[in-house]
């Protein structure tokens, strides 16, 4: 079964599935993809979540023992796969002979001499028999249209759903800022949904915070162009992407004051971390560009880096970083995104938040023995 993003809570409301994947290159829908179906399953009496990210040279068995074990307390879990792409082919026996033709060059073996074969197979043996009391929930990158046509992604849908969040046109940004806002209650004219689409021009996790502020400071909805500018305007104080940005531009000093400040004025560490973490995935996508190119402002463009003010402080963030820094970083924030989540864990994520920022910003950061 194919869904889009804005229909899958209305599908949830009626069913839940054993299996869903979601994939895509929007990191807002695919995050809020992934809420409503892990909401839906703890609904569905599902209260224990197993992660695993899967790298080069991953131990698929692990996931064959996690889908066959069972729990000590009788409980029903989600097995999250995340991958940033999708494993190599051969997912049924029906594709077996097609997809073995699909190659597009990579080695077939990892450091740990398991073929890149495994992935699929594996994913293809436990939709064959699933277990009423685990739920499988995939999670890839952006994929193409070939890759979403191959063996393993189309063992995923036919066995329960897919969900792919493709980027927000930009011929369809103002229609889609303007149902967001409506969503969200808001009674916006025309002009006010211009004002905010030209403000957050395709961020969307941009957008989705400067809805919500909206709707907080103008209960009735009701907003013009002048409103929606007053509200940006009142952002002269510190908020969670003039974080990002001295983060970018190396100001370590001044992101730990700016995390300090958005603390003291009651942020959920969580609403911080979104547009950090989008922000890294955007600084990642474009490092991979930079390391072929060597060209900042190329790489920005093919990383989609809006508004183009931010292009600067990308190019110094580009030539002092890596790309395998960036994968840590963005490992520490899934981690930290779990750590804020869990029963008392709130204050160890602030810390742990506070050191990613310091270490994405340049600066060294000691980390006591054993730690």
């Amino acid at each position: 079964m194919k869904l889009r993003p804005e229909a899958l809570r209305a599908h949830l409301a009626k069913q839940l599935l054993p299996v869903y994947v979601v994939a895509g290159e929007e990191p807002l829908l695919v995050e809020e993809s992934l809420d409503a179906i892990r909401a839906a399953a703890r609904k569905n009496g599902f209260s224990e979540r197993e992660i695993f990210d899967v790298d080069r040279g991953f131990d698929w068995g692990r996931v064959i023992a996690s889908c066959n074990s069972l729990s000590l307390f009788a409980t029903r879990k989600v097995i999250e796969l995340r991958m940033p792409k999708g494993p190599k082919p051969v997912a049924t026996r029906a594709t077996a002979e097609s997809d073995d033709d699909d190659d597009d060059g990579e080695s077939a073996s990892s450091a740990s001499g398991k073929t890149s074969l495994d992935g699929a197979k594996v994913i293809a043996e436990i939709i064959e028999r699933p277990s009423p009391d685990n739920l499988i929930l995939v999670t890839a990158g952006k994929l193409d249209y070939k890759q979403q046509q191959g063996g393993w992604y189309m063992a995923l849908e036919n066995a329960g759903a897919s969900v792919y969040c493709a980027e927000i046109p930009a011929d369809k940004w103002n229609d889609w800022v303007d149902a967001r806002m409506r969503a969200s209650g808001l009674k916006p004219d025309a002009d006010a949904v211009q004002a905010l689409a030209d403000r957050t021009e395709g961020n969307a996790l941009a957008a989705r915070q400067d809805i919500d502020k909206l709707a907080l400071l103008h209960p009735d909805g009701h907003l013009t162009a002048e409103t929606v500018r007053a509200a940006v305007a009142d952002s002269s104080r510190f908020d969670a992407f003039d974080l990002g940005d001295r983060v970018l531009g190396g100001d370590a000093a001044g992101a730990a004051h700016t995390l300090a400040r958005l603390r003291e004025e009651g942020l959920d560490v969580l609403a911080i971390l979104g547009p950090l973490a989008w922000m890294l995935r955007q600084w990642s996508q474009a490092q991979a560009a930079y390391a072929r190119s060597g060209n900042a402002d190329a790489a920005c463009n093919e990383a989609r880096v809006f508004p183009r003010a931010r292009i600067p402080l990308f190019g110094q963030a580009l030539a002092r970083t890596r790309g395998t820094q960036l994968l840590g970083w963005i490992r520490q924030a899934a981690a930290i995104d779990q750590l804020a989540k869990s029963t008392g864990g709130k204050d160890q994520a602030w810390e742990e938040l506070l050191t990613l920022v310091l270490a994405a910003a340049g600066r060294r950061v000691v980390r006591p023995f054993g730690l």
